[in-house]
């Protein structure tokens, strides 16, 4: 684990160092990418207060077992596919869902590792990108901890509409 903070600490003293002609292509040059993106190539950072719904909402609500508190920023047609790559439809099934499965924890402590609020330009859309470490205790008192990127969409109400869920979990 140091030595991912090592190498992270390190890249990003590498890159505050580099000079700003480095960073970011001079005006009016396009980047030519090996592939062209299906969804969007034209982003900028986003809102930053929808990013704060999603650690309130979804993390720290999560963590607390107050999941109702979803039907305030979760749109009621959202569309959530998870880890598993199962499809969830609609608010009231995604609450359920997620009821049923932090039913199943005595504790969560998540630790967010980034949160990055952008919007796409050409596409109209605010999303919300996390990278976080959650760490469960089962009510059997069995310890866990996996790694997990989620990908939060908004809609033009500010509402949630869309998340795509990824995890890995810890190597025993």
């Amino acid at each position: 684990m140091k030595q991912v903070f090592f190498v992270l600490a390190a890249a990003c003293c590498w890159y505050s160092c580099a000079p700003e002609a480095a960073k970011t292509p001079p005006e009016g040059v396009t980047v030519t990418m090996p592939y062209t993106p299906t969804y969007s190539a034209s982003f900028r950072i986003g809102n930053a207060e929808l990013a704060t719904k999603v650690v309130q909402g979804s993390w720290k609500d999560w963590e607390n077992n107050q999941l109702d508190s979803l039907r305030n920023w979760v749109a009621d047609s959202i569309v959530v596919v998870d880890p598993e790559n199962k499809t969830i439809k609609g608010l009231d099934s995604l609450i359920a869902n997620w009821k049923r499965g932090r039913a199943r924890y005595k504790s969560t402590t998540p630790s967010i590792n980034g949160v990055v609020p952008i919007y796409s330009t050409d596409q109209g859309h605010d999303w919300v990108l996390v990278a976080a470490m959650e760490i469960t205790e089962t009510l059997e008192g069995v310890g866990d901890t996996v790694w997990l990127m989620e990908n939060w969409r908004f809609n033009k109400d500010g509402k949630a509409d869309f998340l795509r869920q990824y995890m890995q979990r810890t190597p025993k």
